[in-house]
């Protein structure tokens, strides 16, 4: 019969091991198991004492030798190797303790420091505050001088903020354009910048960071408003005028009447050159013969009336404006030229007698005979832009119902009322051509329903898409959106004869409507000036 060998007779001996190991394979399972296991934790103990710091590591003499079993070879051979690693050079180490101690007490004497200093600060504008306040009939120019200059402490939760943004939290009516402004123009200036002794330093960047204990010296723009209207030669483009009311096509880039920002170069600067040099039918009640205006809001004739468009904001410099136009948006605009014509045109337009139309391009196509009843307010977040108030019922920004028993919202909250009726006339697959037509007469009306509709007006920089605003300045030259006021029907405010007036098209929008709309002149004639 043929012996077959065990793969251990096949293994050369070499393979095999030592006779050492063979002996020990030979031993019962139990044995073997209580060896390995002494072995395991003679290497785990050697291992641990070499990298132990130099007064735990064991000596030579400390390691205790293997118990005489018949493992006593492996084990012996462990612990050899465990000498071995504990007479191994101690690894170096950048580890410095006291190192960190002295970098944490500076750390915290910094900290108490700058503490210390904006406790400072805070009673040195108290102080000042107070002294102020005591002091009555001297230094008037001292003191309009320290009030044009206010001081803040930057909080802690503001720490690593905008220097902007910082302002604008610290001042709620300064808004985050005019703390900008304020800080490129060179008028903010701060004492704790880090590293610096606390000598107050001029930023002049709006993206500058500021820490918790700053103190902000802000010197406030003095107040340009102007005590009366100048009279402005700038041409005007009149469709109809009397001794009652004058009916002019507004020029694109015109705002209607002066306003924080815009002094002059208005419509209502315009009209006051105009009607004083240029009319053949007077000049009315709010223009002087000289050019200068009458318009006084302490005769009420002013005061009283709101301004369509305005949501009752109070406009000092509007002498017979009834109703606004954006300043990109072209087309008809009715101004009152006697104390009884305004009466009777606000009145017009209170009641919603006066009919007004727009045509604009839209990106996108907003349907045909759309009716958008939405309700308009201010946002807010960017109070100079206005939005669709959402419903009451529906979910919040992080998927939040409005709670059971909740007070109702106030009127800011909930906006206004603002109807809008929407029909397209052309699509090139693209862009639309439109017209619009208003039952109210809301902030931004027709551009924030179209855009809550996601077919916002083309070229509007404020509601509409940068990428297509882009795309029309570089083919057309055009940075305004493209909406035009096409027709007004009002009553006479005197005769109260129904009128209606058109005004055409200006030519940049009206050239992008040719390529919309091929056979839009023959169509719609009228928006053309035919």
């Amino acid at each position: 019969a043929t012996h077959h060998r065990s793969p251990q007779e096949i293994m050369p001996t070499d393979a095999r091991g030592s006779d050492r190991r063979r002996s020990t394979t030979a031993l019962p399972p139990m044995i073997r198991l209580a060896a390995a296991a002494a072995a395991a934790s003679a290497c785990v103990a050697a291992t641990a004492a070499a990298f132990a710091p130099p007064f735990r590591r064991p000596t030579a003499t400390s390691t205790s030798s293997a118990p005489p079993t018949a493992a006593a070879g492996t084990f012996a051979a462990c612990a050899t190797t465990s000498l071995s690693l504990s007479r191994r050079t101690p690894p170096t180490t950048n580890f410095d303790l006291d190192a960190i101690l002295a970098l944490e007490e500076e750390m915290d004497a910094a900290k108490a420091a700058e503490e210390e200093k904006a406790k400072k600060a805070n009673a040195k504008t108290e102080e000042e505050d107070s002294s102020a306040v005591g002091v009555e009939g001297e230094g008037k120019d001292e003191e309009a001088e320290d009030a044009a200059l206010r001081s803040y402490v930057v909080p802690p939760e503001l720490d690593g903020s905008r220097i902007d943004a910082a302002l604008g939290a610290l001042d709620p009516d300064l808004s985050r354009s005019l703390c900008g402004t304020l800080v490129s123009d060179g008028l903010v200036s701060v004492a704790g910048v880090s590293g610096g002794d606390g000598t107050p330093e001029v930023v002049t960047r709006k993206s500058h960071k500021v820490s918790g204990g700053d103190v902000l010296a802000v010197r406030r723009i003095p107040d340009e408003t102007p005590e009366e209207i100048v009279p402005q030669d700038i041409p005007l483009d009149v469709l109809f005028e009397d001794e009652h009311m004058i009916v002019l096509n507004k020029a694109a880039g015109m705002v209607v009447h002066p306003a924080a920002g815009n002094w002059d170069g208005t419509v209502v600067n315009a009209l006051a050159h105009y009607l004083a040099k240029v009319s053949s039918h007077g000049a009315g009640d709010f223009v002087l013969p000289e050019g200068g205006t009458t318009a006084e809001e302490e005769d009420g004739a002013l005061g009283a009336v709101l301004v369509e468009g305005t949501d009752g904001e109070a406009q000092k410099f509007r002498p017979g404006v009834v109703h606004r136009l954006d300043k990109g948006t072209t087309g008809v605009l009715v101004v009152a030229k006697t104390r009884e014509a305004l009466a009777a045109l606000s009145e017009s337009f209170a009641q919603r007698r006066a009919k007004k139309a727009y045509v604009t391009v839209t990106v996108g196509n907003p349907g045909k005979r759309v009716t958008i009843d939405r309700p308009i307010g201010r946002h807010p977040t960017h109070r100079q832009r206005m939005r669709v108030v959402p419903e009451p019922s529906r979910k919040d920004l992080i998927g939040r119902r409005p709670a059971p028993g909740a007070p109702p919202r106030t009127p800011s909250q909930a906006g206004r009322r603002a109807l809008s009726f929407v029909d397209t006339l052309a699509f090139d697959g693209r862009l639309s051509v439109a017209e619009v037509r208003i039952e109210t007469g809301r902030t931004h009306q027709i551009r924030v329903h179209l855009q809550d509709r996601r077919t916002p007006v083309y070229g509007d920089d404020v509601y509409g898409l940068p990428d297509w605003n882009k795309r029309l300045a570089k083919t057309h030259s055009v940075e305004r959106p493209l909406l035009h006021a096409a027709k007004l029907e009002i009553d006479h405010p005197v005769t109260g004869e129904r009128l209606t007036f058109r005004a055409p098209l200006a030519q940049d929008m009206a050239k992008i409507v040719d390529g919309i709309w091929p056979q839009g002149r023959e169509e719609r004639p009228d928006l053309f000036g035919g």
